[in-house]
């Protein structure tokens, strides 16, 4: 059983959606998927899944639950037979966030490339340092435009990474409008290139999420 936890201290920084991509990609290759939604306010995650069962687009081996206590959470890792579980936590310091942290393999936060963002994502790598021994944390630049690379946002973003010596997963995650359509009820994004229109970007789309895929799994098989 692999555990892949989504944190971060600030909202809006695209960690469900990044989620809920990585769970289906991995449940379309094959994997019995959880995705525990600690999310108490937002809960995307269910409602996505939700969303997806009454359109009948769901992975076969993809279901979310939701969990509100760390109590929950210890409950439902011990309970599931899932080969892969998710846990998408709410974006603020507390418990859930702290104990998805510990119990996951790998965590994943999603920060997008400008300096409010990486000020705070500094912060949580910082504090993880200093309070937990144990805190596989690693950053991924997501919701990255086109043109952003480019930018002189961009270049701080990616020195402020540098300065703080960062663990920085080397795919980011591309702004793509064909996000935003699996994030309604698309269930895959293979469903999507059904509009033959759009099969070039979900092709790309794809092989972004599997790039990440690739390096998150590069980490999860490294020798402890």
């Amino acid at each position: 059983m692999t555990i892949i936890a989504f944190a971060h201290t600030k909202g809006g920084v695209g960690k469900s959606t990044l989620c809920l991509l990585i769970a289906s990609e991995l449940a379309g290759s094959g994997s019995r998927v959880l995705i525990i939604d600690a999310d108490q306010k937002q809960q995307s995650c269910l409602q996505w899944v939700n969303r997806c069962k009454q359109a009948g687009t769901l992975p076969e081996k993809l279901d979310a639950i939701a969990i509100s206590k760390t109590e929950d959470l210890k409950l439902a890792l011990k309970q599931t037979d899932a080969d892969i579980i998710l846990i998408d936590v709410q974006g603020s310091m507390n418990d859930l966030l702290i104990a998805a942290i510990v119990a996951s393999d790998l965590t994943l936060v999603p920060t997008k490339a400008n300096a409010i963002e990486m000020v705070e994502t500094v912060k949580l790598f910082e504090w993880a340092e200093g309070n937990l021994k144990r805190a596989p944390l690693r950053l991924v630049l997501n919701r990255v435009d086109g043109i952003d690379t480019n930018t002189l946002a961009f270049q701080d973003a990616v020195r402020m990474i540098r300065d703080n010596k960062l663990p920085t997963l080397p795919t980011f995650v591309r702004a793509r409008k064909v996000y935003e359509q699996f994030s309604r009820d698309a269930g895959t994004l293979n469903s999507i290139a059904v509009d033959r229109s759009k099969s070039e970007q979900v092709a790309k789309a794809k092989n972004n999420i599997v790039g990440l895929i690739t390096d998150m799994t590069a980490i999860i098989d490294q020798p402890v």
